[in-house]
């Protein structure tokens, strides 16, 4: 049971507007230094580290919707990143694998990412940033 409060401290909105502005400095930070968007690193991230995916499971991962997978996916194809092939085993399924491109781009991007992370850490401290990462996780593992 929620516990009464006098002030409505809208952690819902408040997390949002948070992350709305993060993702902003990361995508204008990112493009200026890598030239890739947010969502195209994450692709680059997950499929550097997991391999190949099909498009399914990586809006799974990412919690995307297939027609927000496909147009990213296609994007980042015409660029070069990524290349998508049929599925040898399902030829509805399409996968996706990163290009050579797309892998060095990804090494830039993480090393963008570790350095927006660092700060952030600074910024909270050590106590704060303990406390968030555990918050973070729990809802994004619990979702």
């Amino acid at each position: 049971m929620a516990r009464a409060r006098t002030v409505d401290r809208r952690l819902f909105l408040l997390l949002e507007i948070a992350a709305r502005r993060m993702n902003r400095d990361a995508d204008a930070r990112l493009k200026t230094e890598v030239g890739v968007t947010s969502a195209q690193a994450a692709v680059m991230f997950l499929l550097s580290r997991r391999g190949e995916r099909r498009m399914g499971e990586i809006g799974d991962m990412l919690s995307l919707n297939p027609p927000a997978v496909t147009g990213l996916v296609n994007r980042m194809a015409a660029l070069s990143l990524v290349i998508k092939t049929s599925s040898k085993t399902d030829k509805r399924s399409a996968v996706v694998s990163l290009t050579e491109k797309g892998r060095a781009l990804a090494d830039a991007a993480d090393h963008v990412l570790r350095d927006l992370n660092t700060e952030l850490e600074t910024r909270l401290g050590d106590t704060d940033s303990d406390t968030l990462h555990r918050v973070l996780t729990s809802l994004a593992v619990d979702a």
